[in-house]
């Protein structure tokens, strides 16, 4: 009897300590397991971002090609509206000249009407020309934005990029660690049933050895009290009778 409740309290002391260990494996567990759902949400948005930042990189890359083309080809047009002018104006000097020297009204007349056409020809070329020039500074503009949104990117890219190893890592060692709290946690868990069974059993015995154990019946004792109390009374009726002998004895001798 004394050895199984020995033995029932080493059990609950074991019991304390491995709720205590279970508790703590499991806290860990926990810890582990977020921050491994964590790091892998981490990892899934990075790499939607990454391939949205690509997708932005490539449509800034296309409309980056697509404005210096076009500033190319206004380039080019402007090149040759300039020549075409140059020409035109030369044409002019050349009209004007003939004009000084014709001598009929009619020679003149037709001189007059060409030069007219070709003033209107340098009026549209230089309205053309001004128009491209516009049209140009507004592509170098655009070209500007559109390479400082792509050199932008490309750092988000570049960082990202850099960012992605260091998750997958995190990743992985956060797996690996909530595996094996997991198994650890099971083996605490097994080990706090196994002793919390054993120490149920033998609280079981014990109880039941306490049940078949005879109680002892108590004898019933005398009341001392009333006895008491009745010595009382008698010895003080003794004493009264005494000091009345007393008082009659002095009275018959005076």
């Amino acid at each position: 009897m004394t050895s199984l409740t020995r033995l029932a309290s080493k059990l609950q002391k074991k019991k304390i300590e491995a709720t205590k260990l279970r508790k703590q494996s499991e806290k860990k567990f926990d810890q582990v397991r977020k921050l491994s759902r964590k790091s892998s949400s981490g990892l899934s948005s990075l790499q939607r971002r990454l391939e949205n930042t690509h997708e932005k990189l490539d449509d800034v890359s296309f409309h980056l090609n697509q404005r210096t083309a076009q500033q190319e080809s206004i380039t080019r047009l402007i090149s040759a509206a300039q020549e075409r002018l140059k020409y035109e104006k030369d044409l002019k000097d050349q009209t004007e000249q003939e004009l000084e020297f014709a001598n009929s009204k009619e020679e003149k007349q037709q001189i007059q009407e060409r030069l007219q056409t070709i003033m209107d020809r340098i009026n549209e070329l230089t309205a053309e020309i001004r128009q491209r020039n516009a049209m140009a500074k507004k592509t170098v503009n655009a070209i500007d934005e559109y390479k400082s949104s792509k050199s932008k990117i490309s750092n988000q890219v570049r960082k990202q990029v850099q960012a992605k190893p260091v998750l997958v890592n995190l990743v992985k060692s956060t797996q690996k660690t909530a595996t094996r709290l997991a198994k650890q946690l099971e083996n605490r868990e097994k080990r706090e049933k196994a002793v919390k069974s054993t120490l149920e059993k033998i609280s079981k015995t014990l109880a039941k050895s306490r049940k078949s154990k005879p109680r002892k019946k108590s004898k019933t004792k005398p009341k001392k009290k009333k006895i008491a109390k009745k010595t009382k009374t008698k010895r003080r009726i003794v004493h009264k009778r005494k000091v009345k002998k007393t008082k009659k004895s002095k009275t018959k001798r005076r």
